[in-house]
């Protein structure tokens, strides 16, 4: 091939491979902490002929675009909320929503924190919701006297360690942030140098934003207590509850709703525990545990009768060391300390900052 043919080719692929670098990056949402679209929207929603009523909104990222549900508190607090999931296409600086639901063809724009969605008919109606800021009121939540800090954490300083092992009694190997926080980094789970009983805990938490991932990959880690009993860690932010999603006693008990806030924000587990009784080995009284995610009780009083997914094999015994759990992704913590509790009843309160 002669060198002005050869030149002119190679023109061509750079021309057609840069058209599609540029479609490709058209197609996949933003990246954060720029993402002008993601999170909760809070508003109105008027069915058609009726009068309006409150209303909310999740919006979060995926491979091709974005998901928007809409969501109509049911009357007087009773029964589901009235769920719409509808599609969010980026076209410039908006977000064109579109879809079919609740047998109507709804369509709208997100744009400036400002979503409006509406369609026609019987069964259309109007959402006016703009974008909010919320945050877990035991966010930051300082240990109270006699309580056991297990991860130090002071804004901007960075923590240690100290009271973490790897599951082999090595010195675990998370990787330590200037901002106060660990990251998970493939290391291997870790486990508490110390043991414990009944307790109340205090964790914070912070999911990735993984926008390509779903399910499973997306922002896991895990909560467990004595080594043996998971509260799910997942990027679960506007789906609806599961037992395997943010908040969920994996393979035990589906939380009472996805309290989860987006990606890339911190996030609280408040948990009070009371240990199972075990003798020989084998638990002749059940562990019951509550949990309140973000400052919503999503479970209470919900018995463990088995070591749930991943737990720690073997005869069970108690007390026993509290494990968070590495699965592969980037999640951290930070903030993370309990109040040792007898036969599981009382404990001091996190309190806010």
């Amino acid at each position: 091939m002669g060198q002005e043919r050869m030149a002119t080719v190679s023109v061509l692929v750079g021309i057609l491979l840069g058209a599609a670098a540029v479609a490709a990056t058209a197609a996949e949402p933003p990246k954060y902490p720029d993402d002008p679209f993601m999170g909760e929207y809070a508003g109105t929603f008027g069915p058609a002929g009726g009068p309006a009523g409150k209303a909310e909104a999740k919006v979060y990222p995926v491979k091709d675009g974005y998901v928007v549900v809409l969501l109509v508190p049911p009357a007087e607090g009773k029964g589901e909320a009235r769920r719409l999931e509808l599609k969010g296409t980026v076209e410039g600086n908006k977000l064109a929503v579109r879809g079919a639901a609740a047998g109507a063809e709804w369509s709208g724009t997100l744009a400036g924190k400002k979503l409006a969605v509406s369609a026609a008919g019987e069964s259309g109606g109007k959402f006016d919701l703009k974008w909010q800021d919320r945050k877990s009121p035991t966010e930051g939540a300082k240990p109270p006297a006699g309580a056991v800090v297990l991860l130090p954490f002071e804004e901007g300083k960075k923590t240690n360690l100290d009271a973490w092992q790897s599951m082999k009694g090595e010195p675990a190997a998370w990787e330590i942030l200037d901002d106060g926080s660990v990251r998970v980094n493939g290391r291997g789970n870790v486990q508490t140098k110390q043991v414990f009983g009944s307790l109340q805990l205090h964790v914070e938490f912070w999911c990735p934003y993984m926008p390509t991932a779903r399910g499973q990959g997306r922002g896991n880690s895990g909560v467990y207590i004595q080594s043996r009993y998971e509260c799910q860690i997942l990027d679960s932010f506007g789906l609806t509850p599961k037992d395997n999603e943010c908040g969920g006693l994996y393979s035990v008990s589906t939380p009472k709703e996805i309290a989860s806030l987006p990606p890339g924000r911190w996030q609280t587990y408040d948990i009070t525990f009371k240990a199972p009784k075990v003798q020989d080995g084998k638990i002749v009284e059940p562990a019951v545990i509550s949990v309140v995610h973000n400052g919503i009780r999503i479970h209470e009083n919900v018995k463990i009768d088995h070591v749930t997914t991943a737990g720690v094999g073997g005869p069970v015994v108690s007390p026993a060391p509290l494990m968070l759990q590495d699965h592969g992704n980037p999640v951290r913590y930070r903030n993370i300390w309990l109040v040792e509790l007898k036969d599981g009843a009382g404990g001091a309160k996190a309190e806010s900052k």
